[in-house]
């Protein structure tokens, strides 16, 4: 493998963010480009206290559940040193681990960790959190694979009608085989499908949920990287977060107004509304008979659903924390903080969306005690095969160009167009011809007999026929010539700029694994990359 880098377009957020504009910087606690906030970030650190023996002892039982290597072991026993910190990142568990980007997050924890615990000499713990509490099953269910130039959306096919969080779906083993088959067919098949195949199987067969299911799969994956996996929505982890869940409970009011203070402002800069603003989102969700229901602050204070059919006090909704904690979960404003309350994190690795929305949460981290991490972007690739490189090359295209808008401006330089003009202008100035030569026919038929004159524009069109029908047959012929070219375009968007956005959040990891084996991953992850805001190209062999 190649690497190169490249610069993209961003959004306005994400340019000023990487330029580090003081604008936007008051957003946020650290810049993540200064070393020394890492050490001040870690200072900060040192004088709080963490759940580390019941945290690792969590970590410990779940990481083995699905088969972790010893490097993950070793990392989760660090954790128990006063001295340890994490970088955590997190995503939702997609099927096959769902798009790209995923994979590039974990990259960039583990990178971005290693890099850190030989700066500050201290242990750094790099951790995923899996979204599970998400109940969604539709962002998830699904990926998208290519086959003959054509991107296919292919779907587990599963319902979620009760709306319970992943990590309580019972995954459905016989559609989800379905759905693996026929992704491996729109693969082709090579020397490692029939081991892919295997592999996925068995993985299937031994779980129980799409938790399980990503579980295994990436530590597959990432085998002896040392990553640890932490599910969001675990019991065990629940029962951990009840203090601070009874906090969220009695400082509501003012965590929702210091939210909708730093939204309006973000808003007021420029840069736009990365989260809804509803006035009564009390940010909580509580499960009621396995559906995932969103709390509302009533206007006396109160805590309800949305249909009022339920009604709790402060006080009667912290009781109920205590006695059933599973059965609450965080929302997109409160689960940032939740993970600020159980790690000792020294940074959180985010996509451009998550870097957005934590601009919002600054005060609301400072209500609690709390200064927001750096806030790290996640490494951005795009996988570049070898038989689409050579095309690229034969056709003197320029990637960037291509990740940024396509095939549309080389198709538009084809010389199929100009070809085509030559025969439009051509048969055109045919059709001109054959009228201007057969008016004076007209005129001498009608002059003669008034009663042929039907017949003799009826000949014109009998010959105008006849050339339509020869344009045709060369235009045809044309395009044939020109088909394998078309082919290739196809080709090249569903695989560098597929659904007209970034390969990685569209395509998912087995077409590559399918290709290269399930040493791939640790490949990509043994490259020399820097953790710099350069898109990067892996042109591979």
């Amino acid at each position: 493998m190649i690497v190169k880098e490249c610069k993209l377009t961003h959004s306005k957020f994400m340019e000023d963010y990487i330029a580090e504009k003081p604008q936007l910087q008051s957003f946020f606690d650290y810049n993540y480009k200064n070393d020394h906030h890492y050490i001040e970030r870690y200072r900060e650190l040192m004088d709080r206290k963490f759940q580390r023996k019941e945290l690792a002892n969590y970590l410990l039982r779940f990481n083995r559940k699905y088969d972790c290597s010893s490097e993950t072991i070793i990392n989760i026993e660090k954790l128990t040193n006063d001295h340890a910190v994490v970088v955590v990142g997190g995503q939702q568990a997609g099927v096959l681990t769902g798009p790209l980007y995923t994979i590039y997050k974990i990259i960039t924890i583990l990178k971005l960790a290693k890099a850190q615990e030989e700066k500050l000499q201290v242990p750094v713990v790099p951790i995923f959190w899996i979204a599970g509490e998400d109940h969604d099953f539709a962002e998830i269910n699904h990926i998208y694979s290519t086959q003959s130039g054509t991107l296919h959306k292919r779907k587990v096919n599963q319902l979620n009608n009760n709306r319970c969080s992943v990590s309580d779906l019972i995954l459905d083993k016989l559609a989800l085989r379905k759905f693996v088959n026929e992704v491996l067919l729109d693969n082709k098949e090579t020397s490692h499908t029939q081991a892919l195949a295997a592999e996925l199987n068995k993985v299937i067969e031994n779980s129980n949920t799409y938790i399980d299911f990503f579980g295994f799969l990436i530590h597959k994956l990432f085998k002896d990287s040392g990553i640890v996996l932490l599910d969001s929505h675990s019991q065990e982890l629940r029962k951990l977060e009840i203090s601070f869940l009874k906090q969220i409970v009695t400082k509501n009011e003012t965590l929702h107004e210091k939210f909708l203070e730093s939204a309006h402002s973000l808003f007021e800069n420029g840069y736009g509304e990365p989260i809804e603003c509803r006035a009564c989102n009390a940010h909580l969700f509580y499960h009621l008979n396995g559906t995932r229901i969103l709390l509302e602050r009533t206007e006396t204070d109160f805590f309800s659903d949305k249909q009022k059919t339920f009604l709790f006090s402060s006080e009667e909704l912290g009781a109920l924390i205590e006695k059933e904690p599973e059965n609450f979960s965080n929302n997109v404003v409160t689960r940032p903080i939740m993970q600020e309350f159980l790690l000792p994190v020294l940074a959180f690795v985010a996509g451009p969306g998550e870097v957005a929305y934590w601009a919002t949460l600054k005060e609301a981290f400072h209500l609690f005690g709390y200064k927001l991490p750096p806030i790290v972007p996640r490494l951005a690739m795009t996988f570049i095969e070898p038989k689409i490189n050579k095309w690229l090359k034969n056709g003197n295209l320029i990637v960037p160009e291509i990740i940024n808008h396509g095939t549309a401006y080389a198709r538009e330089k084809s010389a199929y167009w100009a070809e085509e003009r030559r025969i439009d202008e051509t048969f055109s100035s045919a059709f001109m011809e054959i009228e201007k030569v057969h008016l004076p026919l007209i005129d001498l038929v009608t002059c003669y007999d008034k009663g042929l004159k039907k017949l003799a524009e009826k000949n014109i069109e009998i010959i105008k026929k006849e050339i339509n029908f020869l344009t045709e047959k060369l235009t045809k012929s044309v395009r044939q010539k020109y088909e394998n070219e078309w082919i290739k375009f196809d080709i090249i968007d569903a695989t560098i700029r597929p659904n007209g956005g970034l390969q990685e959040r569209s395509l998912n990891i087995v077409t590559y694994i399918n290709y290269y084996g399930f040493d791939f991953v640790k490949q990509v992850l043994d490259l020399s990359i820097d953790l710099n805001d350069y898109h990067k190209l892996i042109f591979l062999r």
